[in-house]
């Protein structure tokens, strides 16, 4: 078993076939086809079979694939430190952040960097927080950050700043004119709250039970931005961080309400697999998010 087989057999996994394998690759099928069988002597068992025409994976092909993954991306991460270091490529970094850092926070502080640094190349992806965690562990995102504390053991964990959640209404909401609400108020709201995979919605809903509350949900969505489309419709409220409304607020469309007996807030994270290298370009941008003014993203 060696990379160059891992890669090409990698490559048919996330294709679901020889020929385009083969494609992507530069090769011929046959090749592609004799490296896959190699790899299985190697291994000593069935990775690849097909049923009525279609290539399937096997349990330990599905296996194999998942421990390949890591291997091949430490390759091309080495390779691309090396080419940093010896002054032929530019600084590169995948960033990925979660649906509210991505959209609302962790944006200005890519632009604020790149306005310092054009030549530097910052790469964003954005996805729920449980999927980051993995792709971080898997070596396929450089950096992540995310809204809410993360707890894994192979990971490194920074704190940053905070993240304020604020209760939002229409401004059509017949209790928009009221300068706070009581959380017993609040409880008895219909909301329209993220999908449940969000730590987001998870968050809001421990803290509503710690306090002996349920949230009385009448929507969800995936994401905060038809969150807040539909409680400026005025068919709920809704619970999201402050840097996501800045806009409608001072527009008008939505009202931030304090929740007089409730403060909800919660730390702003950087994390990355422990033990990993990072080039120069990498450790500058690190060492500027730890500085970055975040209060900024919620004025």
């Amino acid at each position: 078993m060696n990379l160059h087989q891992l890669r090409i057999f990698c490559t048919v996994v996330e294709h679901g076939s020889y020929t385009k394998a083969a494609e992507l690759l530069f090769m011929t099928q046959p090749a592609v086809s004799l490296q896959v069988h190699a790899l299985e002597r190697s291994v000593q068992v069935k990775l690849l079979e097909r049923v009525n025409q279609q290539l399937l994976v096997t349990e330990a092909g599905q296996a194999l694939y998942q421990c390949a993954l890591p291997m091949l991306n430490a390759e091309a991460e080495a390779e691309r430190v090396l080419a940093e270091l010896r002054g032929t490529a530019r600084g590169r970094l995948v960033v990925a952040a979660n649906t509210t850092g991505g959209m609302y926070v962790v944006p200005p502080l890519l632009a604020s960097y790149k306005d310092l640094h054009p030549d530097s190349e910052l790469l964003l992806q954005i996805d729920a927080t449980d999927r980051l965690i993995e792709r971080a562990r898997q070596g396929i995102i450089d950096l992540g950050f995310a809204c809410g504390n993360i707890v894994q053991s192979e990971l490194t964990v920074e704190s940053i700043g905070t993240d304020t959640l604020t209760l939002i209404l229409s401004a059509h909401h017949p209790l928009v004119a009221q300068p706070a609400l009581m959380l017993e108020e609040v409880a008895a709201l219909p909301f329209i709250v993220p999908e449940a995979i969000s730590r987001t919605r998870q968050f809001i809903e421990q803290a509503m039970r710690e306090r002996g509350y349920a949230l009385k949900i009448v929507m969800h969505f995936q994401g905060t931005e038809p969150v807040k489309k539909a409680v400026e419709a005025n068919l709920g409220v809704g619970i999201v961080s402050q840097a996501a409304v800045v806009r409608e607020v001072a527009a008008g469309v939505l009202r931030a309400m304090p929740i007089s007996d409730l403060e909800l807030k919660r730390p702003l994270v950087m994390f990355y697999r422990q033990g990993k290298y990072f080039g120069p370009m990498a450790r500058d941008f690190m060492k500027y998010a730890r500085t970055f003014p975040y209060a900024t993203c919620y004025m």
